[in-house]
């Protein structure tokens, strides 16, 4: 092998130091650039939902009382048998107050769901249309009791009275 002059070894030198930087980028410095990226995208990632962490933090006492408010308005169940009288008692109170008669009123069974229980009761009432339909309204805004079943017929042509079944339900919390 024939010795190189001193231009073909720095042309050789220059080569492989051209070379060693292009592997050293390849496999050294690119990778990094783009872990670098990554770890720039991750912590913006962290850092807005932590943000948002901290807003719900900051929403908590209006959640809580919205939460408490809730459990005032619906109630919470100690067992079926303390709560039917006080919603049969309701009932009875929104008849006689929107001129309904009450002829037959009865407890259903309770249905008991994943946080709350519904409360039935099933009752015939006699009463005017406009009588029956604020008496339903009244029910439902004041204390928060739901329509499961609605039947109701009219006594003749004449008249406005109706007579009817309705199957209504109080939903209360089971531990709030």
């Amino acid at each position: 092998m024939k010795k190189l002059n001193q231009r073909e070894t720095l042309i050789l030198i220059v080569t492989v130091f051209l070379f060693v930087l292009f592997m050293a980028y390849q496999f050294v410095l690119k990778p990094v650039q783009e872990g670098a990226l990554d770890v720039n995208a991750r912590l913006r990632s962290v850092h807005h939902e932590l943000l948002k962490a901290k807003a719900m933090v900051a929403q908590k006492a209006a959640v809580n009382a919205r939460y408490r408010n809730l459990v005032d308005r619906i109630g919470v169940v100690d067992s079926d048998e303390a709560q039917m009288p006080a919603i049969i008692s309701n009932i009875e109170t929104a008849a006689r107050e929107n001129n309904i008669h009450i002829g037959n009123i009865q407890p259903q069974k309770s249905i008991t769901q994943k946080e709350a229980v519904f409360l039935a009761v099933e009752l015939e009432i006699d009463g005017q249309w406009l009588d029956v339909v604020k008496f339903l309204y009244a029910l439902q805004q004041s204390n928060s009791y739901f329509v499961n079943e609605l039947n109701l017929e009219k006594y003749s042509d004449t008249t406005d009275s109706l007579r009817g079944r309705i199957v209504i339900s109080r939903m209360c919390l089971i531990n709030p």
